[in-house]
């Protein structure tokens, strides 16, 4: 199973994890990561690849992250980059939302670049004007 984590300013990941639990109606596992306004990417990016590496069931891990190019985006991708050179396969996406999580703990059991492709286009595929 793809192990999920979110990686967002606080209080979106905690926030996007309740909103699953509540949806899906039981525990989505998924690990959120709030990261505060003080912390940058070259502090914070090892202790978050050791928790990619501990997050991995042997399947790898997609990371989800609210602004691409904003700090836990960041972190995010310098923390990728080392798990994968501990032999980890990892993803990071952009912009994740509600229909993004939804989506990937509903396909978690495929492989990782099936997740993410899935992920994607929950992402997109809900987006529109309901007015």
């Amino acid at each position: 199973m793809i192990a999920i984590m979110i990686v967002a300013h606080v209080p979106l990941a905690s926030a996007l994890v309740d909103c699953a639990r509540h949806v899906i109606g039981h525990d989505p596992e998924v690990i959120s990561v709030d990261v505060f306004p003080d912390e940058c990417a070259a502090d914070s990016a090892p202790f978050l690849s050791k928790r990619i590496i501990a997050a991995d069931q042997g399947h790898g891990v997609l990371v989800l992250t609210d602004l691409p190019g904003a700090t836990p985006s960041n972190i995010s991708v310098t923390a990728s980059h080392l798990a994968q050179e501990a032999g980890v396969p990892c993803c990071v996406l952009g912009g994740v939302n509600a229909s993004m999580l939804i989506r990937a703990i509903n396909y978690r059991q495929s492989n990782l670049e099936d997740v993410a492709t899935g992920a994607l286009a929950g992402a997109t595929q809900t987006l529109r004007r309901v007015d």
